[in-house]
């Protein structure tokens, strides 16, 4: 069976998981537009450098003081992370970076370039500086006009005819950004080391991965606080609902005053009490008062029916019919006192006698009428009373209980089968537990053994007497002493009842 979890923790967990859908999708596409952007940076820088120092082509100046230009620029401590490769044409090697890594192999970089959309001009855009009311001196591909551009720099031919491409490239134990650009002669290839970007990027992700559990921590407990605030009018209304028992159906949840959601709540749950305490009284009344006016029309019909028997012919079927008629009155009388205390225990009004008993005593008293009881059915009894345990409770309903008890031992027992009396018990408890053997009661039935009126299969027949009250009626005695009456084990062979009452000290 799944565990269900209570509303204020759903409401705690679902904050989080919302929070941190959101967060962490907020989070990835900040981390993914960084990325872009610094590569876009990086990209720029590269294409920039490159057209501000034309003259590595048609021989206007050495490559070796652009390499040192490239340094200048980017910092000579970043020396080895800066690569420089020219290739003709034809493919040959003009000119490559004395420190070029070794297992980064200038083959494998890929020098096809296609042409730009108009001579001279890269639709990617740039990072130039202009000036306010100043010429363009930047590079094509960031013209804001868009336009050709075919002389620059005094007179000299652009030097990008070509559409610039950039890549990673994993080389060296280290990732490489590679710019290639050029025109229909020459291929210039210019790779940075992004290692200081990654490590950049990967420490951004791990400190928002860091931070992201603390924030849904915080999320959480937000949303377990919230919840309780908006649940405390409910606990009002719970404690209220549990302290109501026969004797408190008069109390009623007060309103809160603050949420017109909760105050309607209460008067609607404070109107269904107002209706379940006018049918309780009215039903319980009504118990009391029939059991009551049965009483004396009763006892009426015992006592013709109980002279018309001794002055009937013995023999005759008017005797017969009489003793029939008594049997069944005094059924009757009885049903009418068990529903008579039943109603009385509905309505947290059964009397109780407090004083001092002695269960083993009591228990001794009943001995010499179970053993009468039990004696033509062969059945045994045998008795386990430990002496001096005492309960606070009404002497004479405790006798109708354990009376309950035994006589359904022997009722429900078997021909030659036995019936056990323990007395016992650890602080604060004494406990009387009542076994017999027999059948057992069946599964189905277990559930409603101490409901009103209801026999089990086994016992409807006539030869057990009894009309489904007594144990119902001995478990409101029970409940009105602050014990517990159960059933302990019932299986072919063993029946068990256990009756736990608050020890006295």
């Amino acid at each position: 069976m799944r565990r269900l979890r209570s509303f204020r923790l759903r409401i705690a967990l679902l904050s989080a998981a919302i929070s941190g859908t959101v967060l962490g999708s907020f989070g990835a596409a900040t981390w993914f537009l960084i990325q872009r952007e610094r590569v876009a940076a990086l990209d720029r820088e590269i294409r920039t450098l490159a057209w501000r120092h034309p003259g590595w082509m048609g021989g206007n100046a050495s490559l070796e003081r652009l390499t040192s230009s490239i340094e200048f620029v980017f910092g000579a401590d970043r020396r080895n992370q800066l690569l420089l490769l020219v290739k003709d044409a034809g493919g040959g090697t003009l000119y490559q970076s004395p420190h070029w890594p070794v297992d980064f192999d200038p083959a494998t970089i890929d020098l096809t370039l296609e042409d730009a959309a108009t001579p001279g001009h890269d639709p990617v855009k740039g990072d130039p500086r202009r000036s306010r009311g100043a010429a363009w001196r930047g590079p094509p591909w960031a013209s804001p006009s868009g336009g050709t551009r075919t002389r620059e720099f005094g007179g000299a031919p652009t030097p990008f005819s070509k559409q610039p491409r950039f890549s990673f490239v994993d080389a060296g134990n280290t990732v490489w950004r590679v710019g290639v650009l050029g025109n229909d002669r020459e291929r210039m290839v210019l790779a940075l080391d992004c290692a200081d970007l990654r490590a950049e990027l990967h420490r951004l992700r791990n400190g928002f991965l860091l931070a992201l559990p603390v924030a849904l921590a915080l999320i959480g407990g937000g949303g377990w606080w919230i919840a309780g605030q908006a649940l405390r009018p409910l606990r009002s209304i719970t404690r209220v609902a549990e302290g109501m028992t026969a004797k408190g159906l008069d109390q009623r949840i007060p309103l809160s005053g603050e949420d017109p959601e909760i105050d309607r709540l209460i008067r609607v749950l404070n109107g269904m009490m107002d209706r379940l305490e006018a049918s309780f009284r009215q039903a319980t009344r009504f118990g009391a008062d029939a059991s009551h006016e049965l009483k004396t029309p009763l006892a009426v019909m015992q006592g013709e029916l109980e002279q018309a028997l001794q002055t009937a012919v013995p023999g005759s079927v008017e005797q017969a019919v009489f003793a029939n008629l008594l049997e069944e009155t005094q059924r009757l009388k009885t049903i009418t006192r068990g529903l008579l205390w039943l109603a009385r225990a509905d309505a947290g009004q059964l009397p109780l006698k407090l004083e001092s008993v002695d269960l083993a005593g009591i228990l001794a008293e009943m001995t010499e009428d179970m053993e009468a009881l039990a004696s033509p059915a062969g059945i045994r009894c045998r008795w386990e009373l430990t002496a001096g345990i005492r309960v606070r409770g009404d002497a004479t309903l405790l006798r109708q209980v354990l009376r309950n008890l035994l006589h359904n031992a022997v009722q429900y027992n078997e021909p030659d089968g036995e019936v056990e009396v323990r007395l016992g018990g650890e602080m604060p408890w004494a406990e009387v537990t009542v076994s017999n053997s027999g059948p057992g009661i069946p599964a189905a039935d277990q559930d409603r053994l101490f409901d009103r009126f209801f026999r089990s299969d086994t016992a409807r027949g006539r030869r057990v007497d009894g009309v489904g009250l007594g144990l119902s009626l001995a478990r409101e005695i029970t409940r009105a002493h602050g014990g517990v009456l159960s059933l302990e084990e019932s299986r072919v062979g063993r029946t068990a009842f256990r009756l736990r009452l608050p020890r006295e000290a």
